[in-house]
């Protein structure tokens, strides 16, 4: 761990109600650049860097369910220039810098990293931290869920949203290159069971599987095996999460769907190998008629279902170098279907059926329509 992040007390706060419990761990947690301009040295926490604007302080964590979840802060901070890229070093926030009075407090700033500014992100956010519409939306998804799960799709919770100290807002405002944001500047808190993602922005993704698997110490193929189902179960819950969520109201059916998030960098996976979505500032709901229930369900799945398989061909194919086989692939494929079956074998929403010659998934749900989507065609 080579990061750090400074603690002060935010401007104000909300808390998910399933996670009262961890209210002391609501606090605004300031970067390394941040927290030396303002001259902040207290409660220094060992952090790693996750994405550009967000860290892990692995030294709080809870078992929560049987799993160990670590905390996670969204919006402590850049790590990069937005513009011309590479990391952020105090020319190129002097560059961006507004007021000239700023300039010569920021030549004695150390570590420029985990600076938070004023510049628009996508009109979404500040850049290095927060905006209120994101945070609050990934605040109310985390709400409904069962601790990390929404009827067997696992999510990172948010446990708070903090507004940051208003002094601290007041100079971002004065750091940007073409446009401020307009609101407030907040951080989501957050729970993380790993900073591993599928195969994109991170330093550890599940594409480098012999590296994760050293990592995990998954070193048989028992124990391979029982990453991967997990890893499909998980997968398979996440592309259905819109018949998970669905309520019937009235005459219309009402579900949480993807809106430009993505399985390759916007989910992080556990030691156990279940696939956790993060990044759920990207989760709406939508509204369809049942007749259009159908479509709406195959349009996510065939939006996200490359990135989930393109892991799993990862995942599965190392598992039988473990076991010191090696397939070829119309082998490898069948034997993939058999597994899928068994991940399936549980849930309540899905199952595998084998038809003709297609392995196809099969989505049920209380009062909704039965879907049938072909996951693997001409299987054997």
């Amino acid at each position: 761990m080579d990061y750090h992040l400074f603690e002060t007390e935010p401007e104000s706060f909300d808390i998910n109600p399933n996670y009262k419990f961890l209210d002391k761990w609501v606090k605004a947690y300031i970067g390394p650049a941040t927290a030396e301009f303002h001259a902040i040295s207290n409660g220094k926490h060992l952090a790693l860097k996750d994405e550009n604007r967000n860290a892990i302080i692995p030294n709080l964590n809870k078992e929560i369910d049987g799993k160990v979840f670590y905390l996670s802060v969204k919006g402590c901070g850049a790590q990069e220039d937005m513009f011309f890229g590479g990391n952020l070093t105090s020319s190129k926030i002097q560059a961006a810098c507004r007021d000239p009075s700023y300039k010569t407090k920021l030549k004695n700033v150390n570590n420029c990293s985990g600076f938070i500014m004023g510049e628009s992100w996508m009109g979404e956010s500040p850049y290095g931290a927060q905006g209120y519409i994101n945070g609050l939306d990934e605040l109310k998804f985390s709400s409904i869920a069962n601790f990390d799960s929404i009827k067997g799709a696992h999510l990172c919770p948010a446990i708070g949203l903090v507004k940051i100290p208003q002094n601290i807002e007041d100079t971002a405002r004065n750091f940007f290159w073409f446009r401020t944001y307009d609101d407030h500047f907040y951080q989501v808190i957050r729970l993380v069971p790993s900073n591993i993602r599928l195969y994109f922005e991170s330093n550890h993704v599940i594409a480098n599987t012999k590296s994760i698997f050293s990592l995990f110490e998954i070193n048989s193929p028992n124990k391979a095996e029982s990453f991967e189902l997990k890893f499909i179960q998980s997968g398979i819950a996440l592309l259905t999460l819109y018949a998970r969520s669905a309520k019937v109201e009235g005459k219309q059916i009402s579900g949480i769907i993807y809106k430009d998030v993505w399985f390759d960098k916007d989910c992080v996976v556990a030691p156990d190998g279940t696939i956790h979505f993060a990044d759920i500032e990207g989760f709406i709901w939508k509204k369809t008629s049942p007749k259009g229930y159908d479509k709406i369900l195959k349009e996510e799945w065939e939006k996200l279902v490359f990135e989930f398989l393109y892991a799993l061909v990862k995942i599965d194919t190392y598992r039988h170098k473990l076991n010191e086989k090696h397939l070829e692939w119309d082998k490898q494929r069948m034997e993939l279907a058999l597994l899928i079956h068994q991940a399936l074998n549980k849930d309540i929403f899905t199952y595998a059926e084998n038809r003709n010659k297609d392995l196809i998934i099969v989505i049920e749900g209380e009062s909704l329509p039965r879907v049938e989507i072909p996951l693997i065609k001409m299987v054997n």
